[in-house]
């Protein structure tokens, strides 16, 4: 049950004294929560909302080296990045996976030809063999047979390279998982009030239990902020003197209707820029913008502007497809971590910093997705040695994050497996790894559960019971949003929000007043967080859904 859990969580963390106390329960923060319960120390990390509930959720999907970076020079960050990119498809191949791309080149452009194949060429060189294929330059004829929606007017070649594609709100919910696995303690919706501090030396936090309100004391050796574009409020919390470190810019990104068969990477007409129009399950991903922030962090949301350019340049590229507002299934807005830099943010460096001020908070600054294990490596490697800790090596690039803690022995697995479709345990098994089991035992117990939760979804009720029983799932929202990818299909969790409704008052224990308000709030979710249009859509639609 969701409380059951949660009391648990928040016991183990106000009444244990831990090595490392982590701020933000994003990518990189879950990297070094996993990396250090990994080497035997003792973690706790706390996220003031869900895990990946902020940036680490709005990404362009993709892990990839930046092939834009090599146009301003930042190869070390490419190499580390492809590097990283091999690593990770090789630790979590269900949720890495290779995915070609495409570069149209048109007459006129920016990027003739022979940069973008020599641009490719060093891409290949940089990978130092880890590329699943090297690029090929093909002509505007075979370019447009791979894709025909591509525009054919002044088409003169295409390069086409591989990169990966990711899930990128499940891939820092595997390192949650297998970090509390190794005996970690993660926490989300917990919220940080103040820094405490015993010598001048910071020796842990005071947080606030969102969901009771309740202060909670957390002792730990050192803490160490991974807030991401929030980082420098928590350098400030320590020291009111800090300087800025961070200069984040807010991408956006648009979900349509699915575009195109192939990945492109297209230069967009109005300013040059690279935009990607990748496809993704049913839908296609369209992005991205790259503007400072102007607002609140926390309430970051695509503009009608930035939808209009994405969708005219889409246009441009693909005429064929007559594309309006109306089309648009979904949007959401994301904030880049970037390092404080001089000029455009287009040449803003995505590499990383790791500091330690004078109270002793350790901070983890910029980077990108693709890196952060590299960066969760680096931190942890330099508190081991700063503090003379005792601990085994880095096993982060070779143990998979889903790698079972308690293994399911051979004849129970028969057991449970025996009458189970195989379409539905070969999908099961890619997507959890062999966490699948909990969910075959949950269809062993009460096979009714193995229902769908929508006819537009492949998501069966046992996924949604798993996701708030073993996912660390506390609200709707956690569910749609992040467990699953049901929040961005064309239904938007509405036609199935009842459904939900109901396993959550029958297995998580909350009352309907518990939901009602969880209901609003995804409600807000899908107004806010998705943004355009989508609150009046929400109000019609759950008004006839019966929930």
């Amino acid at each position: 049950m969701i409380a059951v859990r949660r009391a648990q969580q928040l016991a183990l963390l106000a009444g244990g004294r831990f090595d490392l106390l982590i701020i933000g329960g994003g990518i990189v923060g879950a990297g070094i929560a996993r990396d250090a319960a990994m080497r035997g120390l003792k973690a706790a990390l706390v996220e003031q909302g869900d895990f990946a509930g902020g940036a680490s959720s709005k990404t362009s999907k993709l892990i990839h080296g930046g092939l834009r970076y090599l146009e301003h020079g930042h190869l070390r960050l490419v190499f580390e990045s492809l590097r990283e990119r091999r690593t990770l498809k090789t630790i979590a191949p269900a949720l890495v996976h290779p995915l070609p791309l495409m570069v149209p080149v048109y007459q006129g452009g920016a990027r003739p030809a022979w940069k973008v194949s020599l641009g490719l060429s060093l891409y290949d060189l940089l990978a130092w063999g880890r590329n699943t294929r090297s690029h090929r330059m093909v002509p505007a004829r075979k370019a447009v047979a791979l894709e025909s929606e591509l525009r054919q007017e002044g088409l003169r070649a295409a390069g086409v390279f591989q990169d990966c594609q990711m899930d990128d709100a499940r891939l820092c919910l595997a390192n949650i998982l297998q970090a509390a696995a190794f005996g970690a303690v993660c926490c989300n919706y917990v919220r940080l009030r103040a820094l405490l501090k015993s010598g001048g030396r910071g020796c842990g936090k005071e947080e606030e239990d969102i969901d009771t309100g309740r202060s909670i004391e957390v002792q730990a050796r050192v803490v160490v902020n991974a807030a991401g574009p929030w980082a420098d409020r928590v350098r400030q919390l320590s020291d009111a003197s800090a300087a800025q470190r961070l200069a984040p810019t807010k991408g956006s990104h648009l979900i349509l209707p699915r575009l195109t068969q192939h990945a492109l990477f297209v230069e967009a007409r109005k300013d040059r820029r690279m935009f990607f129009i990748l496809p993704w399950g049913e839908h296609s991903l369209v992005g991205t913008t790259e503007r400072l922030v102007d607002g609140a962090l926390e309430d970051l949301r695509a503009s009608s502007d930035e939808v209009g350019y994405l969708l005219e340049e889409v246009q441009r590229a693909l005429p064929g497809r007559h594309l309006t507002e109306d089309d648009v299934i979904a949007t959401y807005a994301g904030a880049r971590p970037l390092l404080a830099y001089a000029g455009t943010s287009s040449r803003a460096s995505r590499e990383h910093r790791i500091e330690e001020d004078q109270a002793g908070l350790v901070s983890v600054m910029g980077g990108k997705y693709t890196t952060y294990r590299l960066m969760a490596q680096q931190a942890v490697d330099g508190l081991m040695r700063r503090h003379h800790w005792t601990g085994d090596r880095c096993l982060t690039d070779q143990i998979s994050v889903l790698e079972a803690v308690h293994p399911v022995t051979a004849d129970h697995w028969q057991d449970i497996t025996r009458t189970i479709d195989p379409d539905l345990l070969a999908r099961l098994l890619t997507r959890y790894g062999a966490a699948a089991a909990r969910i075959l035992q949950l269809l062993a117990r009460e096979p009714a559960l193995g229902r769908r939760v929508c006819l537009h979804h492949e998501e069966i009720a046992a996924e949604i019971v798993h996701a708030f029983e073993q996912e660390l799932a506390c609200t709707v929202t956690d569910v749609l949003a992040r467990r699953t990818r049901i929040a961005w299909s064309s239904c938007q969790g509405l036609d199935l929000l009842s459904t939900v409704v109901d396993l959550f008052q029958r297995y998580g224990g909350l009352t309907e007043e518990q939901v009602a308000a969880q209901v609003d709030a995804y409600h807000r979710f899908l107004g806010g967080s998705l943004g355009f249009r989508q609150a009046a859509l929400s109000s019609k639609r759950w008004a006839g859904d019966g929930g």
